[in-house]
């Protein structure tokens, strides 16, 4: 079986699970809101990985979050996170799709 790099953190797998199943117009949606949520807590580290990865492009985008570079973006930006703030950014991302799934229900 193929293992991807997120599949050893079953939070994230999870999460990347549930999105690969979201219609491309609501995963910009929800990636922009992931986007303000790292801006919101880590700004600093988020300026420089953006510049890293501006000069450092990947040799492709074969991934299906590549299809979106917004999310791609933070997917990118989780690699770089210690153990616990991997743990705290995708628990704040579950929360704001959980968010955006009720009020989609509600529409």
């Amino acid at each position: 079986m193929y293992n991807r790099w997120y599949d050893k953190y079953p939070d994230l797998k999870s999460l990347l699970t549930l999105l690969e199943t979201v219609d491309k117009y609501y995963i910009e949606l929800i990636a922009q809101d992931f986007l303000q949520i790292i801006l919101q807590k880590y700004k600093d580290e988020f300026d420089a990985t953006i510049q890293h990865m501006s000069n450092n492009p990947p040799p492709g985008y074969n991934r299906w979050y590549d299809e979106n570079y917004n999310l791609h973006t933070c997917i990118e930006f989780i690699k770089t996170l210690d153990e616990q703030e991997r743990k705290e950014l995708v628990n704040s991302f579950i929360m704001s799709l959980m968010s955006f799934i009720t009020n989609v229900d509600h529409e």
